[in-house]
């Protein structure tokens, strides 16, 4: 593991302190884990977009094949 040095605002350390003793783990666990998971958001930007969860935006009126889909993103 490679030490870094990382500054951070007061309130945003005080809540980490306390988030830490809630769950038993130390500050910087919680602050790798953070990265980890930023991180992996930021590398699965130029996934395929079927390998997206679908936004919850109503009611599904129609499914749809994957085929339709790629059709319908074609004609845009």
């Amino acid at each position: 593991m490679k030490p870094i040095s990382v500054h951070v605002d007061d309130k945003d350390y005080s809540d980490l302190k306390l988030l830490a003793v809630r769950t038993g783990r130390s500050v910087a666990e919680l602050i790798r884990e953070a990265m980890s998971e930023y991180l992996g958001r930021r590398r699965g930007a130029g996934r395929s977009i079927f390998e997206m969860r679908p936004h919850r935006s109503g009611q599904l009126l129609e499914p749809w094949t994957r085929e339709q889909l790629l059709d319908e993103m074609r004609d845009r």
